[in-house]
């Protein structure tokens, strides 16, 4: 399997399992525009993509579904529990929820380097990500600490079940940057391909191991997208 930072698992009778699924891609991703809380639906590249996640669950029995209320979020969680022989609960999260961008949402890079060189620097190129504050949106540290709370507050509710999780790219990566280790103001970047899986492990006590993050094994070639390389500068 195509895993990166593949650890050993945890110990224990009720170790949770969280899987984490970026949702497929958009309009707005095809256009290389920053995409935050405007409510986008996937587009016909992002249902082939979300089909592919059928069978990466089909092994998996999972407990509980979970998602962000934004529809490209809600679509994919649906084709992540389309293959499970059992009912399956969903809940509506609005936690893990994708950063607010404020002003800039739907912005190209180009736009935001013209028009907020500080932000450009800090969060486009990744130099300060952790301290990086969305015009007019979320800090990065408000996200950090939104996705962090929503999804150990789940787990505590769900001890020793797997859960899938289908959020966003950056919220996505703010919980990586927790479940390694790494605070708020160090954040760094997780390069996240649409439809990609990333795993943790969490004890009773909760312990956070992440197993691996952005598989995109399950992924034809042709449909891998990830539209989260930073920049030349």
């Amino acid at each position: 399997m195509d895993h990166n930072n593949l650890s050993g698992n945890l110990r224990g009778e009720k170790t949770t399992r969280v899987y984490l699924v970026r949702h497929g891609t958009t309009e707005w991703n095809q256009q290389l525009r920053y995409q935050g809380q405007t409510d986008n639906p996937l587009d016909e590249a992002g249902e082939k993509q979300g089909a592919c996640l059928e069978n990466y669950f089909r092994d998996i029995h999972v407990d509980l579904g979970v998602t962000s209320p934004l529809q490209r979020a809600v679509k994919t969680l649906e084709y992540s529990l389309a293959s499970q022989d059992h009912e399956v609960p969903v809940l509506v999260e609005p936690g893990v929820m994708e950063i607010d961008f404020g002003v800039i949402d739907g912005w190209t890079q180009e736009e935001i380097k013209a028009g907020y060189p500080e932000f450009y620097r800090m969060y486009v190129l990744n130099e300060d990500r952790g301290h990086a504050q969305a015009p007019g949106g979320e800090s990065m540290i408000q996200v950090y600490d939104r996705v962090t709370e929503a999804v150990m507050r789940i787990v505590r509710e769900h001890r020793g079940e797997n859960i899938v999780i289908a959020s966003h790219g950056t919220a996505i990566q703010t919980f990586l940057n927790y479940a390694s280790g790494i605070p708020a103001e160090k954040m760094d970047r997780f390069l996240l391909y649409n439809v990609s899986v990333s795993c943790a492990e969490i004890d009773e006590n909760d312990n956070v191991r992440l197993l691996y993050y952005g598989d995109k094994h399950h992924v034809p070639e042709e449909l891998q997208f990830s539209y989260g390389a930073p920049p030349a500068k």
